[in-house]
């Protein structure tokens, strides 16, 4: 099959770039898939059945932006504990179904007893888990995501993402076109076009970003007007992201009132005094990325706990910043030390909305303007989620269900 040569070649390409991310089990005998497939009574998908042939069955994955992963063998999936009593019956879903964005089940839109649309619900999960799949990688962080693929049903072949919010479907992505997103870090810009096939009332994030702040109740201040915006933008010297401008100009210039979750949405007005916004971000390119985050063997560095130095001791170990004065906005001497960027939400303890642990920064210039990270006393973070795209319309949803 060519597009088994091609992943190949690029497994190859990705080993020689970046020393060895990724180690393959050796390959398992087309018998003993058969014998599976006869013992369950199911036919898997093709492709996959030539990769774990072919190329290897299962091994492990590093990369910079998802960590170390694993994923599964065939040849030792029975000892995995993973259920395979129903994997013959048809795979329950045809499109993505997400709680989490008000997905429900049938029969739960006018029931009132609490405890009926609970049971409806695990009916609902526990179909999903044991009928018409199989795992092919269990995220090994606190996201407790897994990725299936469906080998019986309407989807049959494609991989879908099963995650604390619901169960995505890849649109019409099967294993290997799925894996080759994975080793090239093309999987979240994928989801998120599958995210408007699937939920195109959910594809336009400002509407998206009103309705939340609705429904939350965060009383905003008024909006910036367009010369207002553009008057900043001048003093400072920056261009401000898009989606930030939208946010400012069509929700609020910053927050009166937040919900218990942030403590802080700052205002235009609030970072008045920030001089360096114009400055390089300290992350200009992959490559700085890299030398930041990423060690000499391929694994994600951590910072901070159990001994370990705090990023700002290792990027800025020569400057003695926990003696200077914190300058508001930031809510530590050291968030200052940061150029090309702004702070635009603050994280409080809960109980205590007045004691910001962490902060939001908006990445002003560089390969990564425009998205948000995180910023605490020991890391600063980029913020993933293959759901949506994490920028100034989709942070504030992103803390409250995601809890970065």
């Amino acid at each position: 099959m060519k597009r088994v040569e091609e992943l190949k070649k690029l497994i190859e390409k990705v080993n020689t770039e970046k020393a060895g991310l990724i180690q393959l089990n050796p390959v398992i005998a087309l018998e003993k898939v058969k014998a599976f497939e006869k013992k369950y009574k199911i036919s898997l998908p093709k492709e996959y059945v030539e990769f774990i042939t072919k190329i290897g069955d299962g091994g492990v994955i590093q990369s910079e932006i998802y960590g170390v992963q694993k994923l599964i063998s065939l040849e030792k999936y029975e000892l995995l504990d993973y259920p395979l009593e129903h994997i013959d019956l048809p795979f329950p879903l045809v499109h993505s179904w997400m709680p989490d964005w008000g997905d429900t089940v049938e029969g739960a839109e006018d029931e009132e007893d609490e405890a009926v649309i609970d049971q409806l619900m695990a009916d609902r999960w526990e179909a999903i888990e044991c009928q018409g799949n199989i795992t092919i990688m269990a995220d090994n962080t606190c996201n407790n995501t897994q990725w299936i693929l469906v080998i019986n049903g309407t989807r049959k072949g494609e991989i879908w993402e099963i995650s604390e919010y619901g169960v995505f479907r890849l649109v019409k992505c099967g294993f290997l076109r799925w894996l080759e997103l994975y080793l090239t870090d093309g999987l979240d810009n994928f989801m998120a076009e599958c995210k408007k096939i699937e939920y195109p009332q959910e594809a336009d994030l400002l509407e998206r970003c009103k309705k939340f702040v609705k429904k939350e109740r965060i009383i905003m201040n008024p909006p910036a007007g367009l010369d207002e915006i553009q008057a900043f933008e001048r003093r400072h010297n920056i261009s401000l992201p898009e989606e930030y401008i939208a946010f400012l100009s069509q929700i609020g210039n910053g927050a009166k009132k937040s919900p218990w979750y942030i403590s802080e949405i700052y205002s235009l007005s609030d970072n008045e005094s920030l001089m360096n916004m114009d400055q390089p971000f300290l992350i200009q390119t992959k490559e700085d990325y890299k030398k930041v985050f990423i060690d000499e063997n391929g694994y994600s560095r951590s910072f901070g706990g159990r001994g370990r130095k705090t990023i700002w001791n290792c990027l800025f170990k020569r400057i003695d910043y926990e003696n200077q004065e914190t300058i508001y906005p930031w809510v530590l001497p050291q968030y200052q030390l940061l150029h090309g960027c702004m702070p635009i939400v603050g994280k409080g303890t809960p109980g205590d909305d007045q004691d910001i642990v962490r902060q939001y920064i908006l990445i002003l210039n560089g390969a990564y303007k425009g998205q948000v990270w995180r910023i605490d006393k020991e890391t600063i973070q980029p913020i993933y989620n293959t759901e949506m795209p994490i920028n100034a319309l989709t942070v504030m949803e992103d803390i409250a269900y995601g809890g970065v």
